[in-house]
């Protein structure tokens, strides 16, 4: 039997981690048992990770990453429009992408309480609520906006049987349908 190359098995930590925080979430998944999952010792596992807080961290960098540069590219937009459409269509890619990692963040609350992650949450909360809230959109725009942000969050974990273009699909025009046309607060000229 060959050993596998320490990429694969660096590859296979972490998918058997995904699985089994998805599994039994991340407080109550052990390095012993992401070990026996992938079928290494320990010390295997030890060699790519110290610890379970540095496996989770090289578990959930490349999508917060990811999502960081969606936000970059709806923040250099001019216009709130064009920020939100950007924003939104890079919010359905990212969470269809990540979709594992999308359902296990919004389940285990240990996850995104971690003290390594939620800082870096709690700033890509922020960034989302800066490109959503224009305060010359009207307060049932702008409550619009944070439903389908949550609402796209939720369909993800809500559909798993769903193939990734068909839920891309329906979350887009979902989205579409619910925003509209944009509707100013009152006392507000578009464009001004």
């Amino acid at each position: 039997m060959a050993i596998p190359a320490p990429e694969d098995t660096y590859d296979r930590v972490l998918l058997a981690a995904e699985e089994l925080f998805g599994e039994h979430g991340f407080a109550g998944t052990s390095l012993q048992a992401i070990a026996d999952r992938v079928g290494v010792t320990k010390a295997a596992l030890y060699y790519h990770f110290r610890t379970k807080d540095e496996l989770l961290d090289a578990l959930l960098r490349p999508a917060l990453n990811d999502l960081d540069r969606v936000l970059e590219v709806a923040e250099s937009r001019r216009g709130t429009t064009a920020r939100q459409r950007l924003l939104f269509e890079g919010y359905v890619d990212f969470l269809i992408r990540y979709r594992t990692l999308a359902v296990i963040l919004d389940r285990d609350v240990a996850i995104g309480r971690h003290p390594a992650i939620q800082p870096r949450l709690a700033s890509i909360t922020a960034r989302v609520r800066e490109v959503l809230d224009d305060v010359d959109d009207s307060i049932e725009y702008r409550v619009s906006t944070a439903v389908a942000m949550g609402g796209i969050y939720s369909a993800v974990a809500a559909f798993p049987e769903l193939p990734d273009d068909e839920l891309g699909r329906i979350l887009r025009g979902v989205v579409r349908k619910l925003l509209g046309p944009r509707r100013r607060a009152p006392g507000t000229v578009a464009g001004v």
